[in-house]
């Protein structure tokens, strides 16, 4: 969309089409080599227009200048470009993703006492987070735009070593090669790594060669919950809960480790955050969480209103105790009713989407919620390789590393030693013996969502896939823009800072072409530049005159 509106003409190839969320078969058939750490695929991505955020919760959330900085204790760390690179697209980020806008630190004052944790950075939230029906429908509609459905890249053909000379895709059965000046991958961590792993075993020189940098240090976050927080004052979790600010956007304040603390201490960048107790655990006795629980657990209903992953997070496993649940709703069915509508009407029929709920404790205990940073580790890493019948398979072998939870450990003792020192309130871990909180964050470390560093960005080809514009080191047209070029995971959630790199790389190909025409885009053998697609092949194409006039030819891959 940012390309379009600069000028650029853009044809946009997917494997998918307009309908809701998509599956599609994968190419290859993958093999997760641990389950217990990484969901399986179809609960973590989708094709067609509007892509994975048909599952995505619509959470906004900036890297911060810390992120972009070297850490000694963050090895294979480090970034070929700064904050101030990425920066100044956080806006245009925030306009396509319709969160309101790029501030991310609240006008509140910081809770008095904390000298290593901050208590005012936000997270925004997406208005919608459906991007296909709004933003998709804008990018199917722009003048500038052609769109190739259901047509899927299979090849990636070189004139040479250092240049693309079209994308093979393949639309029922058929394969043709489409031709432009300059192509961008845009689809998602695991197949755009899959795309040039399956091209590097062709040409095994590619991409820093076999065993390279391609597919290594693969990244997600560590997320769950191993404490309850206790505030002092009750009243104080109304600044760490959802409110719509003047933009008239969902954010909420988060407490986080300060860079200071987390070179002090060693500690990955972590980020807190205020939940209700598990919606499976009846022993909470809120009827409003029990209501909430047996719907969702009734499958037909939940999958309509939740992510399949975040349903089966929030029901846990059997056994359900669904009497114990009926039995908390019915202390207070009163109560239960209002909480409901509340909880539809802000969520589900508000032009602005409430994120979330939080249930007001009286004795000011919550969940807390915990968000972490993860090591890049290059023996995490996604690879392809031959099945015994010699079927090719994608290996997703997603590994956390001991240092992982050593973080995790550390950054909650910071918190609840801030907490008390400050005397706002502690923390009271589910388990006394640090053993076995150990043990419990090993069992809550499992991603899978967040697919980041398998085209990690590095100015060292040896190191990384791309450079700081996102271009493949030693490819002058091929792009990646991906939650897969991130060299570190950070602990925000990778859509924002992806939007921004994506809106900021349109502008650097802007910056490329000549101002004279050239000629449109099309598929090979074409001799007179007119784009004649063949026979079958679903296209939304709009004024192909007025696109002859700009002579700027991206194209931007699915």
């Amino acid at each position: 969309m940012e390309a379009a509106n600069i000028g650029l003409r853009v044809l946009l190839i997917d494997a998918g089409d307009t309908r809701r969320g998509g599956r599609g078969a994968l190419h290859p058939p993958t093999l997760i080599v641990d389950p217990a750490r990484h969901a399986p695929l179809d609960l973590t991505t989708r094709q067609g227009v509007g892509g994975t955020s048909w599952l995505w919760g619509g959470r906004c959330v900036a890297f911060q200048p810390a992120d972009f900085e070297d850490r000694a204790h963050v090895p294979h760390g480090g970034w070929p470009i700064g904050y101030e690179d990425v920066a100044p697209w956080y806006a245009a980020a925030a306009r396509h993703l319709d969160c309101g806008a790029a501030s991310f630190r609240s006008g509140e004052p910081e809770w008095d006492g904390l000298t290593e944790v901050a208590s005012s950075d936000l997270e925004r939230w997406a208005r919608q987070p459906r991007l296909g029906p709004r933003l998709g429908a804008r990018v199917l509609a722009h003048p500038k735009v052609t769109t190739m459905l259901n047509s899927r890249l299979v090849d990636i053909a070189f004139d040479d070593e250092q240049s693309v000379s079209g994308l093979v895709i393949e639309h029922a059965g058929l394969r043709r090669e489409v031709r432009a000046q300059r192509y961008v991958l845009a689809m998602g961590g695991l197949e755009v790594t899959r795309a040039l792993l399956e091209v590097q075993r062709r040409r095994p020189s590619a991409f820093g060669r076999v065993d390279g940098p391609l597919g290594r240090y693969y990244m997600g976050h560590a997320t769950g919950t191993i404490a309850d927080v206790v505030l002092t004052d009750p009243d104080r979790a109304a600044d760490l809960d959802f409110v719509r600010d003047e933009h008239d956007t969902y954010v909420r304040r988060r407490f986080t480790l300060l860079p200071e603390a987390q070179r002090k201490h060693r500690v990955l960048n972590t980020s807190f955050y205020l939940d209700n107790p598990h919606f499976y655990e009846h022993g909470h006795r809120n009827g409003t969480l029990s209501a909430v629980f047996l719907g969702i657990a009734f499958a037909p209903l939940g999958r309509a209103i939740l992510a399949e992953g975040i349903r089966l997070r929030h029901i846990g496993s059997a056994p359900r105790h669904t009497g114990a649940h009926i039995a908390n709703i019915l202390r207070q069915p009163w109560r239960v009713a209002v909480d409901l509508l509340g909880i539809l009407r802000r969520r589900y029929l508000s032009a602005v989407r409430k994120p979330g709920f939080i249930l007001r404790s009286a004795g000011g205990r919550y969940a807390l919620h915990y968000h972490g940073e993860q090591l890049p580790n290059p023996d995490s890493r996604l690879r392809i390789t031959a099945a015994d019948d010699g079927t090719e398979i994608l290996e997703v072998d997603f590994r956390y590393l001991d240092e992982d939870i050593d973080s995790l450990l550390r950054s909650h003792d910071v918190l609840d030693t801030e907490l008390r020192a400050a005397g706002i309130g502690r923390l009271e871990y589910h388990h006394e013996d640090p053993a076995a909180r150990r043990a419990e964050l090993w069992e809550q470390a499992a991603d899978g969502y967040h697919s980041i560093g398998t085209t990690r960005m590095s100015d060292d080809p040896a190191r990384g896939v791309v450079d700081g514009d996102c271009r493949v080191h030693g490819v002058g047209n091929l792009y990646i823009t991906s939650s897969s070029v991130l060299p570190i995971s950070a602990e925000a959630n990778p859509t924002f800072v992806v939007a921004a790199l994506a809106v900021r790389l349109a502008h650097h190909l802007a910056g490329l072409y000549a101002p004279e025409p050239s000629p449109a885009v099309g598929l090979a053998g074409e001799g007179d530049g007119v784009p004649i697609l063949h026979p079958g092949i679903p296209v939304v194409q709009r004024s192909w005159e007025a696109r002859r006039t700009t002579g700027l030819r991206p194209l931007w891959g699915r």
